[in-house]
């Protein structure tokens, strides 16, 4: 399972530090044309609403997750020119995520970066729908919101997501699954190709689709990594973390 782990791992890094020397979200002026508009919001939508959970156990009271998250989709969706005449295939985000347990089965999270002229902070709520447990294969199930500010110097963003998670396993390795939806509010800042544009705003509401697993090979840190389905196109997402 660690080797399996690696090899979805491994590629998604090496994806994300190709991504990191191209500035994937830079064409937006001189590409965004109104028939890219929701195509570029669904799929900047699909990479914010990732990486959002593990597992469908909440973190209990006094529950502490911190780490890293990366989610990414395998190429524009048809129609954004805005990433596909700049040049971008793969593409994604990666995350610093903070989790910590509350009263009540809840559980917050916060979440940022400053990646490639973005500025994102994010944060949302987990609720377990089941009391937390630790026994083999008991099923586990929870709600998770987020929301995301997403600030360009060519566009600005917010982002809303709420999933449905369920998963049951080991200690060591835990199968979850998740559906949900993403909603996208996207307002043009700047558009050399067609100025009418400026003030344009965009709304998309998409459905999400996450099967993965969460393996723990040491006491406390865990990886984590899924096959995503968002508004139809095909993605990964995975993390690394110490909880507690």
């Amino acid at each position: 399972m660690k080797r399996a782990a690696l090899l979805v791992l491994l590629p998604l890094a090496a994806a994300s530090a190709r991504a990191a020397g191209a500035d994937q979200y830079g064409g937006f002026a001189r590409y965004a044309d109104e028939g890219s508009l929701k195509p570029f919001a669904r799929d900047l939508g699909g990479v914010l609403g990732a990486a959002t959970f593990q597992s469908g156990r909440s973190l209990g009271l006094t529950g502490f997750d911190v780490g890293a998250r990366f989610g990414g989709q395998f190429r524009p969706s048809p129609g954004n020119n805005i990433l596909r005449a700049n040049g971008v295939k793969a593409f994604g985000l990666p995350w610093a995520q903070a989790e910590v347990g509350m009263p009540f089965k809840l559980s917050g999270f916060i979440r940022g970066i400053s990646y490639q002229g973005l500025t994102i902070a994010g944060g949302g709520l987990r609720y377990g729908l089941y009391a937390a447990s630790d026994k083999a294969w008991a099923p586990q199930l929870l709600v998770s919101v987020v929301a995301h500010s997403i600030v360009h110097a060519d566009f600005s963003a917010s982002h809303f997501g709420a999933n449905l998670v369920c998963s049951a396993g080991t200690p060591f390795l835990a199968p979850y699954a998740g559906v949900g939806l993403d909603r996208m509010r996207l307002v043009v800042r700047h558009s050399n190709l067609d100025p009418a544009l400026n003030g344009r705003v965009v709304n998309t509401v998409e459905s999400r689709f996450t099967l993965g697993a969460r393996l723990t090979p040491y006491q406390f840190t865990y990886l984590s990594f899924a096959a995503t389905m968002a508004h139809g196109q095909a993605g990964a997402e995975a993390g690394l973390g110490v909880r507690f």
